[in-house]
């Protein structure tokens, strides 16, 4: 399938070649009859070239420079291939939206004065001690930071330091060296994005996930250790400090996800077993394994009362949390490997996990999957590997993604396609929130910084008509289907998806 940019063509028409380079002469026209010409070097596409290959994958390839003397300089021909490909060059990126929305691209082709592109606006950001691990907000203003040491080294000389050695007096206290913690913060009156450290607690292992329960003040913190702090805040006291921590010796291995409902303590961990303590009456009440491979992801809807487990192996297995020991109902096979996110949609019970090995974003209709007991996924989305976050905005109807390289890329469901690249962290992103009523997405990456971004309503002039007529034309589509299956005819799953959707968003 051919794509095609409407917003704009570029061609590459001519060249001029000067005493020591060549200029090429960039044409552009846009569907308002605006047009102007430009003139770059082959060096400047270059330039731009490995700008772009940190931020985007699957690049086209650039036309390669060819080892000729400046003594015989290059014929006709020569140049003539080079103008062609470039123009290529240049057609293959605008049809990219992505790129097309990107400032390198709108910079090199100057395209500030044909449409404003609307990026989204950074509000806020500060610096951490350690990594961001997690970040838990709650609506009594109180927040959260759970940090770790990022740096291997640093944690193999702490947990030298932290071993406690035969002739290490008893009664002695040995100063240990903190490879993560968690920070407690209390928002102000004086600003949105106020806000003040109250406390912090020190872990002498890694702290990885973090669950806050705010009915009862229940802050939950899993440890590399296979541990689990327990910690009761107190509000009364503004959350000033906190008037309980138990230490709750339960998993084998790292602790991969967690969280509290009804007194009970709901974990998993690369041990691969599903546990469930009881912090009201004390004890285990569940203890099973599921699967032979490491569990690597939790998170739960209290309203269908399940719970949702991913592992290494790319299985997802979806858990009836309503009895005393909760029971595995479905599993689903998503051909990946590593589910690292997992994210529900709690209107549309959708869920939506993502694999940190081959990058690959796939959704499947919960409610559905349980209907049928058939674990089917609508539809997979490619995104870069080493992906370990992914969010999702029910109303934008796009999906957040955090990546490796510090970039989160923003995809429209509509098309399945990269809405937008941001160049958020310098490292890792390893949390997003997105806040649907206020349009924000809270990001945190190794580069032990959190940052505030408001998104704006649409990306540019005339996206609202665009993505209302791509929405109109999906309704027509699914109304025709719905009168076929009224009539009893059997419709084939390959023509439900000619929508190019897996009809997952609607």
């Amino acid at each position: 399938m051919l794509l095609v940019n409407e917003s704009i063509n570029v061609t590459i028409p001519s060249y001029q070649q000067e005493s020591s380079s060549v200029q090429y002469m960039i044409d552009i026209k846009t569907r308002n009859k605006q047009q102007w010409q430009i003139s770059k070097r082959y060096s400047q596409f270059e330039d731009l070239h490995k700008k772009l290959i940190p931020l985007f994958q699957e690049l086209p390839e650039l036309p390669k420079k060819a080892f000729i003397t400046f003594l015989v300089g290059k014929s006709k021909e020569q140049l003539e291939d080079r103008r062609a490909g470039l123009e290529k060059y240049l057609q293959q990126l605008i049809v990219r939206r992505e790129i097309y929305h990107s400032q390198l691209l709108r910079d090199f082709l100057q395209l500030e004065q044909c449409e404003e592109i609307l990026p989204p606006n950074l509000l806020h950001s500060f610096k951490t001690i350690m990594g961001i691990r997690d970040i838990s907000l709650s609506d009594q203003g109180v927040m959260f930071l759970l940090q770790a040491d990022m740096s291997v080294l640093n944690r193999v000389d702490a947990y030298v330091n932290n071993m406690k050695m035969p002739w290490d007096s008893e009664q002695g206290e040995v100063k240990t060296i903190p490879v993560g913690q968690v920070e407690c913060y209390l928002k102000q009156e004086e600003g949105e994005f106020c806000y003040k450290k109250l406390w912090t607690k020190e872990y002498s292992t890694q702290a990885i996930c973090m669950f806050y329960e705010p009915i009862t003040c229940s802050l939950l913190i899993g440890l590399d250790s296979g541990n689990i702090n327990f910690i009761k805040v107190s509000e009364r006291d503004s959350f000033q400090k906190y008037d309980q921590s138990i230490d709750i010796e339960i998993h084998m291995s790292r602790i991969m996800g967690l969280f509290y409902r009804n007194g009970q303590i709901h974990s998993v961990s690369k041990d691969t077993h599903y546990k469930v303590i009881d912090m009201e009456q004390g004890g285990l009440k569940s203890d099973f394994s599921i699967g032979k491979h490491e569990l690597t992801s939790l998170t739960y809807n209290e309203q269908r009362q399940i719970s949702i487990v991913g592992n290494r192996n790319g299985q997802i297995y979806i858990l009836n949390i309503k009895p005393a020991q909760p029971i595995v109902m479905l599993q689903v096979e998503t051909t990946t490997s590593f589910i690292r996110g997992l994210v529900l949609d709690y209107q549309k019970n959708y869920l939506i996990s993502v694999s940190y090995d081959d990058g690959v974003i796939c959704v499947l209709d919960v409610g559905k999957c349980l209907q049928d007991n058939v674990g089917k996924i609508k539809t997979k989305i490619q995104a870069k590997i080493k992906t370990r976050e992914v969010q999702w905005s029910s109303k934008r109807g796009e999906l957040f993604v955090g990546n490796d390289d510090g970039t989160v890329t923003i995809y429209n469901a509509l098309d399945l396609q990269p809405q937008f690249v941001l160049k958020a962290h310098d490292k890792a992103i390893t949390k997003l929130i997105w806040q649907e009523s206020t349009q924000i997405l809270i990001t945190g990456g190794k580069d032990e910084i959190i940052k505030w971004w408001h998104f704006p309503k649409k990306w540019k002039a005339g996206d609202q008509d665009e993505q209302a007529k791509s929405k109109q034309l999906i309704e027509a589509k699914m109304e025709n289907i719905l009168k076929l299956q009224n009539q009893n005819q059997k419709i084939d799953s390959d023509e439900e998806d000619e929508t190019g959707l897996g009809n997952w968003h609607k």
